[in-house]
């Protein structure tokens, strides 16, 4: 299967703190790749490089091929990626609608539509006030925000931080349906469980360096793996 995003051996310095080193990443078309590890490790760094928020000082960022490692943030948007920050960072005082309309692309009305099939809750609160909806409604307004644009790669940026477990499960799921939709997925997360269970493959990043890689469900078995992140308990035949 050919890679949509290729993320080359990223280097990224941050005044004298060096934050990312030679990371390498590859994400599949129609696939989902998840970059674990704890917090601080430089996990949404990696993210914000991808999304042009930062520049690397090393390496490069392919896109269909292209590198854009260099080009700012609106044009990487224009090229086909789009991020669901970590925190949600919705327009909490704007409506819901108004929300979803600032990520449209040029497609606008057709691809509201489909958000809202994905997330019917939003359509029943398209009007209201969009900081007055519960944690999860606005995980899935950040989600669906990114979405507006139909972009070939979706950043998602801690997309359980904060949520019911309950919550985690509906949002793991959502992720898994936005694949099946022909989407490719790079997913930033701390809970290691829930992202490989949904994930075809997994990095894991330890103080900026990828320290363990491979198919998702192996790593759910893998003794490293499960030591650091779950607990020591091995999941047989996850």
């Amino acid at each position: 299967m050919s890679n949509i995003l290729e993320i080359n051996n990223l280097s990224l310095k941050i005044g004298v703190q060096d934050i990312l080193h030679d990371v390498t990443v590859k994400v599949p078309q129609k696939g989902i790749v998840s970059v674990l590890g704890a917090n601080g490790v430089g996990k949404t760094s990696l993210m914000r490089c991808v999304s042009g928020i930062y520049h690397a000082t090393g390496g490069e960022i392919l896109l269909d091929g292209q590198d854009i490692s260099k080009l700012k943030s609106h044009d990487i948007v224009e090229r086909g990626v789009m991020q669901a920050p970590e925190g949600r960072q919705i327009f909490s005082t704007m409506t819901v609608l108004e929300n979803l309309l600032l990520g449209a692309g040029a497609l606008g009305r057709q691809e509201l539509d489909h958000v809202l099939t994905l997330f019917p809750v939003l359509k029943e609160r398209l009007k209201q006030q969009a900081g007055s909806m519960s944690g999860g409604e606005q995980q899935m307004l950040c989600i669906g925000r990114a979405l507006m644009h139909k972009p070939k790669v979706l950043l998602l940026d801690e997309p359980s931080l904060g949520l019911a477990p309950r919550l985690v499960g509906f949002i793991c799921e959502l992720v898994t349906r936005i694949r099946d939709e022909g989407y490719s997925v790079l997913l930033v997360e701390q809970n290691v469980k829930a992202a490989l269970r949904i994930s075809d493959k997994a990095y894991v990043i330890e103080h900026g360096k990828i320290v363990i890689e491979g198919d998702a469900h192996e790593l759910m078995s893998d003794k490293r793996v499960a030591d650091a992140y779950l607990g020591g308990h091995v999941h047989e035949g996850s």
